[in-house]
């Protein structure tokens, strides 16, 4: 079965949100499905995203659609039926489909600091611990972000204020900016859902890997 394969394909949309509709409504883990059906985190975190690197695109050609039909519940083939109504909307396109966006992001306005430097480090470390694990550059993450290099290093390191007072002279890294692509990051480097909130908050202070 040929696989759809783009950065931010939208026809994967129906497929991703009926999956990710589905687990929640089990009250399941992204890992508990990615291990049912061979997936990495970071796989099923961007089938369930609709945002799909060509790495990513290569491992979910080669799984299963009756594991991912068992992992959720499904009726035999439903996972098949998905996957054929994309590549017959790719094929022979009716109208311009919806492509996914990132509204639903954290919003965040203010130009105090949300969260204490202690917080972004830990967050940071966390990124970066990640990151390595799952063999992404810096460039990729930042790419997934729509961000750059210099700001994954910045994450990373902890230097992110949301006063620009308190920040050194040319090393402003904006809180609402970061705070507003979490969601990116997060599906990217495989953990759940306001994982990073829960870090931030020091709810999750010794997590340096996916959530479980």
């Amino acid at each position: 079965m040929p696989i759809i394969s783009s950065v931010r394909h939208p026809y994967w949309a129906p497929l991703g949100a009926a999956a990710q509709a589905t687990r929640r409504g089990l009250q399941i883990s992204q890992a508990v499905v990615a291990r049912h059906t061979g997936l990495t985190v970071r796989q099923y975190a961007a089938l369930e995203s609709g945002f799909i690197p060509p790495d990513v695109a290569d491992g979910l050609g080669r799984m299963s659609f009756s594991l991912l039909d068992e992992a959720l519940g499904w009726d035999e083939g439903t996972t098949r039926a998905h996957v054929e109504k994309a590549l017959a909307a790719a094929m022979f396109p009716t109208a311009a489909p919806s492509v996914p966006s990132f509204q639903d992001e954290t919003p965040y306005i203010g130009d105090r600091s949300h969260y204490p430097p202690a917080a972004w480090i830990r967050l940071g470390k966390a990124v970066r611990a990640t990151r390595l694990a799952e063999k992404l550059t810096r460039s990729e993450l930042a790419y997934a972000m729509r961000s750059s290099s210099k700001t994954i290093m910045r994450l990373e390191e902890g230097r992110i204020y949301g006063d620009p007072r308190n920040a050194p002279p040319g090393d402003y890294n904006s809180e609402r900016y970061i705070l507003s692509r979490l969601v990116s990051m997060e599906f990217y480097l495989g953990w759940e859902r306001d994982h990073s909130l829960e870090i931030l908050n020091g709810r999750n202070e010794a997590s340096v890997s996916p959530a479980a």
